[in-house]
């Protein structure tokens, strides 16, 4: 077994993560084993082109069609059963790391948040938003210009002593090869991890920067694309806060059950009141270069 820690958890894994940062501990929060998943479960089922889901309050039953089909339950365990035996493992990693994660994530009661973030004076600095709107990039050009990186794409909120902190969740940018040539810096050039086969988007670790602890939220900006013809940035307050962050939780169609919808009204009440949000909204078009002085003027 291989032992790594990721989303704050302590993860047993029979499948090799080089995505995840190896730490040995005596005891596991998960384990991820190969075998073979349940025909089927009681619950709500999705059905869409490439994948299907069963869900309950304790229970995900994940098929991605011709690939694999993934049972994740009681927030600490995964089982993995190949279906395409020619398949990369990248592929089957990939679907753990982001559907299977968030299921076992929310069975412990911990919500994803599909987010990037800083460490700025000891607190994290969110950056959120519509997909393709460049929160990978504006991270990637913080880091260029010496701010310290905590996660890329998700983290996880929870309450520590009545304080909305939050978790990274494993130490890897992902960057489209388009963005790394415009960020034109030696740290995103190594295009030697292919995210998935057959994508142009490419993974740049950084295990040796990577912080475990928690940090409280201080700041939040989402990213918007629009049709304008410049970059625009405001301040938002009261339950617009709530209704954006909404938008970005990770896997909503997950939030089958009534409690982790109390828990993510809880979060979300607790940040409106304690941290400062701005939504930046930029042209379809737009250079990294741009959007990385607006979001740094709202640091």
């Amino acid at each position: 077994m291989h032992n790594y820690w990721g989303f704050g958890l302590n993860i047993k894994s029979e499948i090799a993560f080089p995505e995840l940062l190896v730490h040995n501990s005596d005891s596991s929060d998960v384990q991820i084993c190969m075998g073979t998943v349940p025909a089927s479960i009681e619950g709500v089922f999705i059905d869409e082109p490439e994948v299907n889901y069963t869900i309950n309050n304790n229970e995900l039953l994940f098929h991605v069609k011709n690939i694999a089909k993934y049972y994740a339950t009681n927030g600490n365990s995964i089982i993995v059963e190949i279906e395409d035996v020619e398949i990369e493992m990248r592929t089957i990693r990939l679907y753990i790391l982001a559907t299977v994660m968030a299921s076992v994530l929310l069975q412990r009661k911990l919500l994803p948040l599909h987010a990037s973030a800083i460490i700025m004076d000891n607190q994290l600095i969110l950056i959120t938003g519509d997909s393709g709107s460049g929160k990978s990039t504006a991270l990637a050009g913080l880091i260029k210009k010496g701010h310290t990186v905590f996660s890329d794409d998700v983290i996880v909120l929870h309450n520590k002593l009545a304080t909305v902190v939050a978790t990274a969740s494993y130490p890897m940018i992902k960057l489209w090869d388009d963005t790394m040539v415009k960020l034109e810096h030696e740290l995103f050039d190594d295009r030697s991890f292919i995210i998935k086969p057959g994508m142009d988007k490419y993974g740049i670790f950084f295990h040796k920067q990577f912080n475990q602890n928690n940090y409280a939220v201080k700041k939040i900006i989402i990213l918007k694309k629009n049709g304008i013809n410049q970059i625009v940035s405001r301040k938002i307050t009261g339950a617009e806060i709530f209704k954006e962050l909404a938008k970005q939780i990770y896997r909503p169609m997950l939030l089958q059950d009534n409690n982790l919808l109390l828990l993510t009204f809880n979060l979300f009440s607790s940040l409106m009141n304690t941290v400062s949000v701005y939504e930046i909204t930029r042209p379809e078009e737009c250079s990294p270069t741009d959007l990385l002085v607006c979001v740094e003027s709202l640091l």
